[in-house]
């Protein structure tokens, strides 16, 4: 006697539930390193952008007339966070800026680190004046 109330799952189905838990894992796992890449990129961005904040300070904040023109290496000042090779420099030259006075210097700083196997560079320019910041 053939007993057709058996009840269980058939290779079918488990086929198709394995593959389908194997598509959500790979989803999953594809998800979570995308989030470890942007997590590592905002790191790095925050880490540069403070340390671009920060010698912009320490320029503004010396002399004006101790800027000379010329380009000058702070890489020793740039955070641990930034991954190797990292390097920082600025520029300080005259302006450029059509109808300013002769006494404002522009500043421009790059940063360059690396970035899960390639380089990024940060470009940032600031204009500093004799008379104070925003007064040219």
């Amino acid at each position: 006697m053939i007993n057709n109330e058996q009840s269980g799952f058939t290779i079918v189905e488990i086929i198709v539930a394995i593959t389908v838990a194997g598509f959500v894992t790979l989803g999953l796992s594809v998800m979570v390193t995308n989030l470890n890449v942007v997590s590592d990129r905002t790191r790095d961005l925050v880490a540069a952008t403070s340390a671009a904040e920060n010698k912009f300070e320490d320029l503004r904040s010396s002399s004006f007339l101790a800027l000379s023109d010329g380009t000058i290496d702070f890489t020793d000042e740039l955070p641990n966070a930034l991954s190797e090779p990292r390097q920082g420099a600025y520029t300080v030259s005259d302006s450029s800026l059509p109808n300013v006075s002769a006494a404002v210097k522009e500043v421009v700083l790059t940063i360059y680190y690396n970035a899960h196997g390639r380089t990024e560079t940060l470009v940032f320019k600031e204009y500093i004046g004799e008379l104070g910041v925003g007064q040219y």
